[in-house]
């Protein structure tokens, strides 16, 4: 018995699967964080870095408060979405990006500018790589939900 005749007609099983795997990836997708939260927190977290030992205490909290609205708009939208499937063990990427991004705020703390420049220097070197840990870690937790979905029993 050959392949095509054991579909119905009309039915091809590699578009059908692919129909699939695009509807499961659009659903973690939208499980995640937006591309546009992820770049205002690092936004917000690299200028609290950089201006940390130039700037007065009440100056950073009032630049830390500006998470507080970004943490409530993104409480509020993901009520209406479907609450993602625990994952069970995160993958290697995603930890190395992890201690990646807690490595880059300790070692932010060591370095004190002196002068504007060196605080517009350090806002780039701090933003430019939490931004790239946290793309990382965003992609390597859509992959593992995937991966995690595609292997899970029905």
């Amino acid at each position: 018995m050959s392949d095509e005749k054991s579909w119905p007609a009309g039915i091809d099983p590699r578009e059908a699967l692919a129909e699939v795997d695009g509807a499961s990836g659009a659903m973690v997708h939208s499980t995640e964080a937006p591309r546009g939260f992820v770049l205002a927190l690092v936004l917000v977290m690299s200028t609290v870095m950089a201006l940390l030992g130039v700037a007065s205490w009440p100056i950073l909290l009032g630049v830390g408060t500006l998470a507080v609205p970004l943490l409530a708009w993104r409480l509020l939208v993901m009520r209406k979405r479907p609450k993602p499937r625990p994952i069970l063990s995160h993958s290697g990427p995603y930890v190395l990006n992890a201690f990646l991004l807690v490595f880059v705020m300790q070692a932010g703390r060591f370095w004190e500018p002196r002068s504007w420049w060196e605080v517009a220097a350090k806002w780039v070197v701090v933003f430019a790589i939490c931004w790239y840990a946290m793309c990382r870690m965003r992609t390597s937790a859509i992959r593992n939900r995937l991966k995690d979905a595609n292997e899970r029993p029905v």
